[in-house]
């Protein structure tokens, strides 16, 4: 069989065509910002080969310079020694000045500080729009609620400087606070939870702000919710005084009932039976009756529920509280979703301490672990290792009065010890029980 291949017939290599080349990138306009550092932004260079996409990128790239205001072209010549690129930028102008008129309560230097701009920087119309909200909600957290700022210059492109108009208005603070339809809770209870309120003697503190009294209300929401009110409405009333000074929050209340829980079950646990599990609640029905709904009684439910599987190995456990609804009106249902995931026994044990303690440090640290290699984990006992360490002197770096960070005990799977390993991970920085 004849053999096919390539002839070589001798000739040379293609040539390169001189005018597929940049011979020179030309920049046009700039007056203030040096031509090598818009030449830095560009790709496009000369003794390259042309790409149109790549110069549209370099186009783009200027345009997010912050002292370009536009950019014009490009322009394309072919020449003999190659392609000429001609770009003209438009600057924006430098600012010369940022002033303030008609500010009393406020400094210009916290203002300028707000503002976050200064003389010689370039006129960014946009930023200058959002330096007026800025000083507007600066304004609001000390109290004026209705202070306006006007941009008197500095909303044109042909400005070199900024001048800002404020039109202060009288400081506001809290004079009193009042609750309307609240009987679960007294008025000294629900104040207690309200940030915006008067301050000490009416002086100190005390400021008003409407955004703190919206989060005020979705406050009293939460903690009507976690007490059962699931259909609860809060709304608020404000009404100034006669010279603008104080302000009276008055939150109107309409609690709806209270929902009752009708039925607590499980799902996914296997290693304990419901009658176990149900065992350890305080939130479930008994002969009294269906109890209240406590969201804070539900949450040390989920905690007991942990602890039981972690004190058995299972410490990667997860146990979740689903309240359901149901159609009839003021009952709910709790679920407990539980993954039971593995068991574990204790492994190696490191120590890992910031500084050089010695070998006698980290054996007085062992000795206060009421664990020890091939025990089954005990969640509960890991905490009381904890709280033993923490209340020696071990951490206490002979100042009892500056005692660093707390110890913390970690606890780590087999699988990712090893890939720690694999990664070149120094396991004596990683405790591990």
């Amino acid at each position: 069989m004849d053999k096919i291949g390539v002839q070589d017939t001798g000739d040379p290599a293609p040539v390169t065509n001189q005018r597929d080349i940049v011979a020179d990138v030309v920049v046009r306009g700039n007056s203030r910002v040096p031509e090598h550092r818009i030449l830095s932004n560009v790709k496009t260079r000369p003794g390259r080969y042309f790409d149109p996409d790549v110069l549209q990128q370099d186009i783009n790239q200027l345009w997010r310079m912050a002292e370009i205001k536009r950019v014009n072209g490009p322009w394309i010549e072919e020449t003999d020694a190659g392609i000429v690129v001609t770009i003209e930028v438009v600057e924006k102008q430098t600012l010369s000045s940022i002033k303030f008129v008609g500010n009393r309560a406020i400094t210009d230097r916290k203002l300028k500080k707000t503002a976050g701009i200064s003389d010689g920087q370039p006129l960014d119309v946009f930023e200058v729009k959002m330096i007026k909200s800025r000083i507007e909600d600066l304004y609001r957290e000390k109290g004026f609620p209705h202070t306006q700022v006007e941009i008197l210059q500095g909303e044109s492109d042909t400005d070199d400087s900024v001048v800002f108009v404020i039109h202060e208005d009288q400081q506001q603070r809290v004079w009193h606070v009042a609750f309307e339809g609240n009987t679960i809770a007294t008025d000294d209870r629900l104040r207690a939870m309200v940030k915006s309120k008067p301050g000490i003697f009416w002086v100190f503190g005390g400021l008003a702000r409407r955004e703190l009294i919206d989060q005020d209300v979705q406050r009293l929401m939460d903690y009507y919710k976690s007490l059962g009110f699931f259909n609860a409405r809060i709304g608020r009333e404000i009404s100034e005084s006669n010279d603008g000074r104080w302000l009276t929050t008055t939150y109107i209340i309409d609690e709806g009932p209270r929902y009752r829980v009708r039925n607590v079950s499980f799902m996914g646990n296997k290693r304990f039976s419901s009658d176990e599990l149900y065992s350890l609640l305080r939130l479930k029905p008994d002969e009294k009756g269906n109890p209240e709904f406590n969201a804070a009684k539900m949450n040390e439910d989920v905690v007991s529920l942990r602890d039981l599987y972690g004190s058995l190995g299972y410490v990667y456990s997860q146990v979740e509280a689903e309240p359901r609804f149901l159609e009839e009106p003021g009952e709910i249902d709790l679920v407990y979703r539980i993954e039971e995931d593995e068991q574990y026994r204790v492994g190696k044990i490191n120590v890992h301490i910031d500084g050089n303690y010695g070998v006698t440090r980290r054996e007085t640290i062992l000795n206060r672990m009421s664990l020890r290699p091939g025990d089954m984990i005990d969640v509960r006992e890991i905490h009381n290792s904890e709280r033993r360490l923490g209340s020696s002197q071990i951490f206490a770096g002979g100042d009892p009065g500056s005692p660093g960070a707390p110890p913390r005990i970690v606890v780590k799977p087999p699988e990712l010890r090893e890939l720690e390993r694999m990664a070149g991970a120094d396991p004596e920085n990683n405790p591990y029980r």
